[in-house]
């Protein structure tokens, strides 16, 4: 990515500036590489390499360490220090990797890492600007181009169409061949958290990969247009964003753990279908304590409708259960209604909830 080939250049401008003007510091300085993907499992990462001051290392390795588990769906980043493998998560912990040790980090050294994990960040994701004003830049006719925040793919589009939301088509044949690698040569309906780059300025997006509708580009092997939405965007049907493109929007702008972390029973138990929808395993992860899920979760292909049929059962501040009445399609295509009870626990009245069980 450019921004980020721009980021470590400054960093190395930064640094050598540094280095020029205290020789003597240059000596006592530590490598440290940080790294930041959507999902444990991406392979594409941001990754960023500074050095830090000696007395900074040694004071990170002479923190105090704890037993603890590391919950691999809940990290943030990687760090790399010396060649010792840290994860930092998203509630601001700092683990070992290969070690079930937590470090507690004095203030400073935590507040360092903190600030070059979003540096990391700032070049990974990007905001999720609202559609009202992107339509101004990604208007009718324009190119973009498309990057796939779990695969790093990318390929180049252009907006043909769409008031509520962009209806673009890939330019070329090659383009629609990546596209359709991305989704495992397979068209489908599911949405994928993207960017979208349009003349050096990047947007936080959503797409589904299913070709529907008139296509204008001649030669691109591609039967029709797809759909690209952005923050606010909606639907041709409905005026209200839709679940699952809010979600992968959410995802690439680097503000999913954040708005889990403060949604309610409810809202929580949302996410997790809307996760399970769109076979987000990451994210249905995300939501939860990190139980095991329960195997027959494997057959559901779709989620068609949701409803919590009786309100959440508050049992005290911690915790809470959640009774839905779904529809959903098995990969059989078998329909199925059920009710499922969702039960959440909080370790305080402030803290997040998790889903602890799911009773199908």
């Amino acid at each position: 990515m450019r921004r980020l080939l721009a980021a470590f250049l400054l960093v190395t401008l930064l640094f050598s500036v540094c280095c020029a003007k205290q020789p003597a510091q240059a000596k006592g300085k530590e490598p440290i590489t940080v790294s930041v993907s959507v999902s444990p499992t991406s392979p594409f990462h941001s990754t960023l390499n500074v050095r830090a001051q000696h007395s900074f290392v040694k004071r990170l390795f002479a923190a105090k360490k704890v037993p603890a588990f590391v919950n691999p769906h809940w990290v943030r980043a990687t760090l790399t220090v010396k060649k010792r493998q840290f994860v930092y998560d998203h509630d601001g912990n700092l683990f070992e990797s290969n070690k079930p040790l937590q470090y507690l980090l004095p203030t400073d050294v935590h507040q360092r890492i903190e600030e070059l994990v979003a540096q990391v960040e700032r070049v990974h994701y990007a905001k999720a600007t609202p559609w009202e004003q992107v339509k101004h830049t990604f208007g009718r006719m324009e190119y973009a181009t498309v990057i796939d925040l779990e695969t790093g793919e990318r390929f180049h589009v252009q907006r043909r169409a769409g008031s509520r939301h962009a209806d673009v088509q890939p330019l070329t044949r090659i383009d629609t061949q990546t596209m359709k690698k991305i989704y495992q040569g397979k068209w489908s309906w599911k949405r994928r958290a993207i960017l979208v780059e349009v003349n050096g300025v990047y947007f936080a997006a959503s797409m589904h990969g299913m070709p529907h509708g008139a296509g204008a580009i001649a030669g691109n092997d591609f039967p029709g247009h797809f759909c690209i939405h952005f923050f606010g965007s909606s639907t041709h049907k409905r005026k209200e964003p839709d679940p699952s493109h809010s979600l992968m929007i959410e995802k690439a702008s680097g503000s999913l753990a954040t708005t889990i972390t403060g949604a309610t029973a409810e809202e929580l138990v949302g996410y997790f279908l809307t996760a399970l929808h769109e076979q987000d395993n990451h994210v249905l992860q995300m939501t939860t304590d990190g139980f095991p899920l329960p195997a027959r979760l494997s057959d559901v292909a779709s989620v068609r409708k949701t409803e919590i049929v009786i309100p959440s059962d508050e049992r005290g501040p911690l915790l809470s259960e959640v009774h839905v009445h779904l529809t959903y399609f098995t990969h059989d295509n078998h329909e199925r209604n059920e009710e499922w009870t969702f039960l959440l626990r909080r370790s305080t009245p402030w803290d997040k909830w998790r889903i602890i069980a799911v009773d199908l």
